[in-house]
Order: structure tokens, then sequence, then C-alpha cells
């Protein structure tokens, strides 16, 4: 099976695109939920959430970035992964079943029971067609996978909105995850022209074994880091400080969500196909991650200029503690967005088991720093996040410049210019703010007319300092663009 060398701005520009329309369907599905069903049931939800998401980890237990890395992928390997996969989600979808009983009495949410029986049958629904993805994006044909993600989203949610309209209540949420998981899948089995036969040789795990293996448990540790500061907040706070900090972190994390992981799955495929050359794999993760963090730095500089407007717009004046908090937590979002495009550079490299101990020495760093803070209370334990992160990514950035022969000066440069263009937009957006705010106008328009302004000052920015990157930007928005430079030289 080989492949064809792929584009990152055409990765990006499809993988955005779909993004950008869950986020549409997700704002006007939970609008209507909500006046559907009542707290408990997105209580329900949330609880049932925890257990699949820890459970979806080990969908295809790392296989699929083994499928897309690998030069030569023979069909017998690709039969074996598919049987294992398969094998593994019909076990845990088991272990779902069987927990799933004993885990609504401790949590005294008798739904959950049910609500963990039908979400237990949409593992063994991804994991068929887990294969199926991963070769698609070996082939980096985001365009199918991007349509099947957004009409499969968007009839999960039309389904959801009916199933609540009929009173089902938190199974709607099942109804939701079955029909999009459902659709999701037979849309990629019919896209790709791979099928599975009988054979399953597990001599040919073998080889990927170490790579995937490592990859599962760093998501794990990744998975519990996540969640542990949320575990912190709600043990020793108290659930109600739970509340403006999940909501402070969830507006810190949009920009990362929305722009470097979409811009880290379109970078994978193509650093795949670029194993074989040092030096051009280096260089396009180096423009990649300057591309991304360029854009970040952009939004979160005009959202740490403008969190209270955006606060008591967005949220409500009750809410005012969101935007002290945003003042710690939006710099970790920034260094975050630069470190993103970092586990891409170790899976192609194939140094899973040096991203594993890396995820585990940050999380045991990030750990420690909120267990101080939290003598401080909600602030403490938002600086000790921003502390731990800035103590933690000097050490990826040494790892990266060894792992691709980076030179230190490059990765500066790179956190650097985008450090210059977010403190511009900031600097913009809050004069703006400023002034709108002495003229008592109401929030909304210091939000509309400040954000303006950090935006314009920004498009400046990068057509007058960063032209490439700024025409990377142009040809991710459009079809069609004309290229001013080699495609061997292109980062995004």
């Amino acid at each position: 099976m080989t492949r064809a060398e792929p584009s990152v701005s055409s990765n990006a520009r499809w993988l955005g695109a779909a993004q950008v329309a869950r986020v549409l369907v997700q704002l006007g599905g939970i609008s209507i939920l909500s006046r559907l069903l009542g707290p408990g049931d997105f209580g329900v939800m949330a609880l049932a959430f925890v257990v699949t998401s820890l459970a979806g980890l080990l969908r295809d237990m790392g296989t699929g970035p083994a499928i897309i890395r690998t030069r030569e992928l023979d069909h017998a390997m690709v039969d074996a992964i598919f049987w294992m996969n398969l094998t593994v989600t019909v076990v845990v979808a088991l272990v779902v079943v069987a927990i799933a009983v004993p885990l609504a009495r401790a949590f005294g949410a008798a739904p959950l029971a049910h609500v963990l029986y039908g979400l237990a049958v949409t593992f063994p629904l991804m994991s068929f067609t887990a294969v199926h993805l991963a070769l698609l994006e070996r082939e980096s044909r985001f365009r199918v996978t991007a349509r099947a993600d957004v009409v499969s989203y968007t009839a999960g949610m039309a389904a959801a909105v009916v199933a609540a309209y009929m009173g089902m209540g938190a199974q709607s949420f099942v109804v939701q995850a079955l029909v999009q998981a459902g659709l999701y899948s037979i849309q990629l089995y019919v896209a790709s022209p791979w099928r599975p036969s009988l054979r399953c040789d597990t001599d040919h795990l073998k080889r990927i074994f170490a790579f995937s293996s490592n990859l599962t448990l760093s998501n794990l540790i990744q998975y519990l880091q996540r969640n542990a500061d949320s575990v912190i907040v709600g043990k020793v706070l108290g659930a109600i400080a739970l509340g403006p900090y999940s909501l402070a972190f969830r507006i810190m994390l949009y920009p990362l969500q929305n722009v470097s992981l979409v811009a880290s799955r379109s970078l994978y495929p193509v650093l795949s196909v670029q194993q074989g050359e040092p030096k051009r794999l280096a260089a396009t993760w180096l423009s990649s991650t300057s591309f991304v963090s360029l854009l970040t730095a952009t939004l979160i500089g005009g959202l740490m200029a403008l969190r209270y407007p955006f606060v008591a717009v967005v949220l409500g004046p009750r809410w005012t503690e969101v935007g002290h908090l945003l003042l710690w937590l939006a710099p970790v979002g920034f260094v975050q967005s630069v470190l993103s495009t970092a586990p891409a550079a170790f899976m192609v490299k194939g140094r899973t088991g040096m991203l594993l101990w890396i995820n585990f020495g940050n999380a045991a760093v990030h750990i420690t720093c909120w267990l101080l803070g939290a003598h401080w209370g909600l602030h403490g334990i938002a600086a000790g996040y921003l502390i731990a992160t800035l103590v933690v990514a000097p050490f990826y950035f040494i790892c990266i410049a060894r792992l691709l022969e980076l030179k230190q000066t490059a990765l500066l440069q790179t956190v650097g210019a985008p450090l210059l263009l977010g403190t511009g937009v900031f600097a913009a957006a809050f004069a703006a703010g400023w002034l709108l705010q002495r003229s008592e106008l109401p929030p909304l328009a210091q939000l509309l007319i400040g954000s303006a302004s950090g935006a314009l000052y920004g498009l400046w920015h990068l057509s007058r300092f960063h032209p490439r990157e700024f025409g990377a930007l142009l040809r991710t928005m459009r079809i069609r663009v004309p290229r001013t430079e080699p495609s061997r030289r292109e980062a995004s």
C-alpha cells in the first residue's frame, strides 16, 4: 500500500471546515436540548462521559497512527490490527456493561446504568471502521472523513432533538451516540476500498506493539492529567468553585481545540511521508508549528484583553470570576498550542516510549503544582497550572530539538514571533476596550469593536512580518489560491 504526497493546507482546510460545522450544529442542538431536557439529564450524561471517554482511549490501541506512519503496509498486518481492535472494544463494552449498575449506585443516579448500556454499543461500532479511518487519513483523504464527520454529527444531533421531544430524557444522548457512530462507520466503510478478511496472524502485531502500547499508555496519562485539576478543585474547594474554573478552562481550550488539534491531525500524515527526509521533515514541523502558534497567539491575545466583556456577554454578569481566572489560564492555552504538534513528531520518529515518559513527568509536575496551589484557592490552582506549563515547556523543546536535529535559535524564533504578535493584538484590543469602557458602551459593543481592532492588527502584522504564514492562512480558507513558493518548502 503506497501513497501520494499529501498537503497540510488541504488537510487543514477540510478538517477546519468540519470543525466549524460541528461547532455550529452543536450550538444549535444544545440550545434546543437545554429547553427539552432538565439539568439531571445533562448531569447523567456528564457522568457517563467520564467513563466512555476513558474507554474510548482504548478504541484502536494506538494502531491508527501506526498504520499512518508505516511506510510499506501489507494486508496481513492490517487484518491483524482490525481483529485486535474489534476484540478489545468488545471486551471494553462488556466491562462497561458489567460496571454500569455499580457505578449508577455509587453516584446515586439510576438512569446512568441504562445510558451506559446504550453507549457501550458504540465502541464496537466505531472500532469496526477504525482501520478504514486510518487508511483514509494515511492517504490524506480528509475531504471524505470531514464529510462523514459532519453528516453523522448533524444526523446524531437531530436524532437527539427528536428523542428529547418524545420524552426520552437522558436516553436522547444515547440515541445521538448510536446514530452518529453507526452513520459515521457506514460512510467510512463505503469510502474505503479495504475490506477485512478472516485471517488474523498475530505475529504481525509484534511490529507495532511497542509503538502502539506506549502511545495508548501516554494517552491514558494525559487523560488522568486533564481530569486531575477538576478533581482537586472539587475535593479541596468544593463543587461550587468547580463551576467558574471549568468554564474558564473550557474557554482557554477553545482556541487550542479549534486550531491546534486540527493542525496537528493534518500534519501527521504529511510528516509520515517525509520521515525518510530528516531535514525536510524538520522544516515542515517547524513551519507548521509557527503557523499554529501565530494563529493561537492572535486568539489568546484578544481573549486576554477582552476577557471581562467576553464573559459578560457569553456567560452573564454572575461569572466575573471566570475573567479573573483567564488571566492565568489564557497563557497556558498559548504554550499548549505551541506544543500541540510535538506528539506528531514523536510518533513519526517512532519514539512513543520517550513521549510516554515525558507525559508522565508532565503529569507529575502539574499535579504537584495544583496540590500546592490549592492552598491559595482557585487562583492558586490556576497560577499553578501556568507555572507547571512554563516549567515543562523548555524540556519539551529540548527533546524536540534533539529529535528533529533543530537549532535552539529556530525554536526560540518559533515561540518569540507569536509572542510579539499576541502582545500586539492584546495591546490593540485592550486599548480599544479601555476607551470604549470609559464611554460606557455596553459589553457587547466593547467586545465587537475590541475584537475587530485586535483582528485588524493581527492581519496587518501577519501580512507585514509573516507573509508565508499569511499566504498559508489564505490557502487554508480558500479552495484555490496561487502558490508563490515550491510545495516542498510549504509548511501548511
